[in-house]
């Protein structure tokens, strides 16, 4: 039997209800291009390849690709052996459907590196640990809206579709997990001039959480500024909306000041 490695974050999804609740909500057909992400010992790919004819994975553990070599015939599947952070950007490009279990350590670098890749259109699901899904979700003004809402909203819509209690996987996570999906917004809607700048805005507003906008934005916008933008200086940055920061960046952007 093999075990789960801890250096991989690896918690086996095992209750066949929430495979089947999540094969249902993902809801493909066999003409899709689908890659996961950490199959591990094959939870979701095994089913999936009853309704596809071949899939894509990524996998980093030698023998998960050892297994799921000698599982699943080569015709059905393409293993890449790699590291999820370190794979070229061109390789998601070709996918309809992005799916996966993300290691909870490594789930935020993930999904900025995605977020970043605009000519993926794929659709993403994935499971992750439950307050990380409710970071990427959460909305303005709320005790979990930060720096990982206000980038990933910029780029998805993204909804938190269901709860997985720890007990569906082994070992057993001490955590929660949730279920969600990320839908690529069309590139006619990112508005900010320059996403890098939009990511350096971002990093700006929340870098002491607890600050104004006045404070974090001090030697670069005045109150002046603010005036024109519309937005109160002394409000903290989880109160601002994405429009609210394209905005800023724009400003910024249109009148050539540093940050």
């Amino acid at each position: 039997m093999i075990r789960a490695k801890k250096r991989f974050g690896q918690n086996f999804l095992i209750d066949q209800q929430i495979i089947k609740k999540i094969l249902d909500l993902i809801n493909i057909n066999e003409t899709e291009s689908i890659l996961e992400i950490g199959p591990g010992l094959g939870a979701l790919t095994i089913p999936l390849l009853n309704k596809l004819k071949h899939i894509n994975v990524v996998e980093i553990d030698t023998d998960m690709v050892e297994y799921l070599s000698k599982k699943i015939p080569s015709s059905k599947i393409t293993i890449h052996q790699e590291d999820i952070l370190n794979v070229e950007d061109t390789l998601f490009s070709d996918y309809s459907l992005i799916i996966g279990n993300l290691p909870y350590y490594i789930s935020t670098p993930i999904l900025l590196k995605l977020a970043k890749i605009k000519n993926n259109n794929a659709g993403l699901f994935f499971m992750l640990q439950k307050e990380v899904a409710e970071r990427v979700s959460a909305q303005p003004s709320t005790k979990m809206y930060g720096r990982l809402s206000s980038m990933l909203q910029y780029f998805f819509n993204v909804e938190l579709l269901f709860d997985i209690p720890a007990e569906s996987f082994n070992p057993q996570p001490k955590i929660t997990s949730s279920f969600v999906k990320f839908t690529r917004k069309n590139i006619k809607d990112l508005n900010a001039l320059n996403d890098d700048n939009y990511e350096k805005i971002i990093k700006l507003a929340f870098q002491h959480k607890r600050k104004t906008l006045k404070n974090n934005f001090k030697g670069i916008l005045d109150d002046s500024d603010f005036s024109i933008l519309g937005i109160d200086p002394k409000v903290r940055a989880e109160t601002l909306s994405i429009d609210n920061f394209i905005n800023i960046e724009n400003y910024l952007d249109q009148r050539k000041l540093s940050f």
